[in-house]
């Protein structure tokens, strides 16, 4: 009759070689998520850079056409002494909305992430922006890559006319 003879040596990978081989996978994936992080915060900065120069384009032309831009209108009220922030509460006047109203633009520009609760808390990110009678204009951004306000080149400009 015929033998079956049984393999004593099976073909296969064991439980260890398995779990060795998805530890090393695992490891390999979470750096290039993390180079990955690094890549989109500095995309994020990138697109608040292009921001600023089309808010600027737009406080230029509304400034031409006004002969001047608005101080910030936070909470409707002039507000001599607050800042305008992207990220303003819900209920309260839009950032830049000036902009909107007056026929420059129907959008305005928001931060990527945009989750700023007021002034400067660290870790997040709005745009920012006055002008005062006296001082002038400022627009900026906190960069992600160095965690520091960032102020769009001459915009702490004095020669601004401020309404």
């Amino acid at each position: 009759m015929f033998k079956i003879h049984k393999n004593k040596f099976k073909k296969g990978f064991t439980l260890i070689e398995l779990l060795v081989v998805v530890a090393i996978i695992s490891l390999l994936s979470s750096i290039v998520f993390a180079s990955l992080n690094s890549a989109r915060a500095k995309a994020r900065d990138a697109v608040r850079a292009q921001d600023m120069q089309t808010i600027y384009t737009m406080l230029v032309q509304y400034s031409l056409q006004y002969n001047g831009i608005p101080t910030p209108n936070t909470y409707g009220v002039n507000d001599y002494g607050g800042w305008d922030y992207s990220s303003q509460p819900i209920g309260t006047p839009t950032f830049l909305s000036f902009l909107i109203t007056g026929g420059i633009t129907p959008r305005v520009p928001f931060d990527p992430t945009n989750n700023m609760p007021g002034d400067d808390t660290p870790g997040t990110y709005a745009y920012k922006y006055y002008c005062y009678p006296g001082q002038g204009l400022a627009l900026g951004y906190r960069s992600e890559k160095t965690g520091v306000t960032t102020f769009y080149p001459r915009f702490q400009d004095p020669d601004w006319t401020c309404l």
